[in-house]
């Protein structure tokens, strides 16, 4: 069995490798990036490729998908994680379709892609503040809460135009500079809004699902917002929670995937994103009264299995789950 392990604007890349060499996994990289990526993939041997498709940019999210559509949904070569996937991650116009399409909890979210539907909506709606938000960006960053109609109407005009969309300079929240914060202008988007509801919230959950391993944290507040805080509190989800995120990956047929989902403070469990890769700043994402482990779906019921089995960012675990696949499939194809 060898591997291809596609590269990434972050060198993630080197996360995968270290678990090939672990497992003693034959593997090759190859730069996905580059001008010469088709011919790369049409001479490599590989029985896989392992994905790591950017979060910031849309412009080069865009070239993943499109790259990982030839690559799987043409050349009909195996990709982890999966294409449906990767094709929601960082992409909250598609998470929001694909939420209301199965009829999974969240926030009530409105995607706009002309002016005048924006204003019109703006003019008659009274539930301030609204939160809006970019299409692509990991973290909080790309977050904004508007407070008021004034506001909301400038941002159309950048986001739409100020007289005609070949106007439009594009809008985005996202700041750069350690010292000096200035708006990231490579970071803007144009000519739709994503609108959500403002909802006030205890905390997030981190749900996630990978292979048959379950895994959870809660992201604290940070101000008005837990993603990106970087505070966490260790401890196991409600069931409940678990029994959704295994329903959202029946359904969808993920591979890997992270669920965050907002307790609000009246109690509700809202979806806010599904990412099929997620940030990881600690060796262990669930540790329970001190010890680290996974929750697994075992008679009935989700159990808690003492161990570490989130090395190297969790993608360990991942190139053990696609080697069980792709062998899978071969054992099937043989029959």
């Amino acid at each position: 069995m060898k591997l291809g392990i596609l590269t990434s604007f972050d060198k993630y890349q080197k996360y995968y490798i270290r678990s090939c060499e672990e497992l003693g996994i034959e593997y090759e990289v190859i730069d996905i990036i580059g001008p010469d990526w088709l011919e790369q993939i049409k001479k490599s041997t590989c029985d896989g490729f392992l994905c790591r498709p950017p979060s910031k940019f849309h412009e080069r999210n865009t070239m993943f998908d499109e790259r990982l559509y030839i690559i799987n949904k043409i050349l009909n070569r195996p990709i982890y994680p999966s294409y449906n996937e990767l094709l929601i991650y960082e992409n909250k116009r598609v998470t929001s379709y694909w939420l209301d399409l199965f009829d999974f909890p969240k926030p009530d979210t409105f995607i706009f892609y002309r002016k005048r539907d924006f204003k019109n909506f703006i003019e008659e709606y009274n539930d301030f503040p609204i939160v809006i938000k970019s299409n692509t960006g990991s973290t909080s960053k790309g977050v904004r809460i508007v407070k008021s109609k004034r506001k909301a109407k400038q941002i159309a005009n950048k986001a739409f135009g100020l007289f005609e969309p070949k106007l439009a300079r594009g809008y985005t929240s996202i700041k750069t500079g350690k010292i000096i914060p200035f708006t990231s202008l490579g970071s803007r988007e144009k000519h739709f809004i994503i609108v959500q509801k403002f909802e006030k919230i205890k905390w997030e959950w981190r749900v996630i699902k990978i292979d048959d391993s379950y895994f959870s944290h809660k992201k604290l507040l940070s101000g008005d917002f837990a993603s990106g805080s970087l505070k966490k509190e260790f401890g196991k989800a409600p069931d409940k929670l678990f029994f959704m995120v295994k329903d959202i990956c029946e359904k969808g047929g993920f591979y890997s995937m992270d669920v965050d989902i907002f307790e609000t403070e009246d109690g509700r469990f809202l979806v806010n994103e599904l990412q099929s890769l997620f940030g990881q700043y600690s060796e262990d994402i669930l540790t329970i009264e001190g010890k680290p482990g996974r929750m697994v779906f075992e008679n009935d019921k989700f159990q808690f299995e003492e161990g570490h089995f989130t090395q190297h960012k969790s993608c360990k675990l991942r190139v053990e789950h696609f080697i069980k696949i792709l062998k899978e499939k071969r054992t099937k194809n043989e029959n």
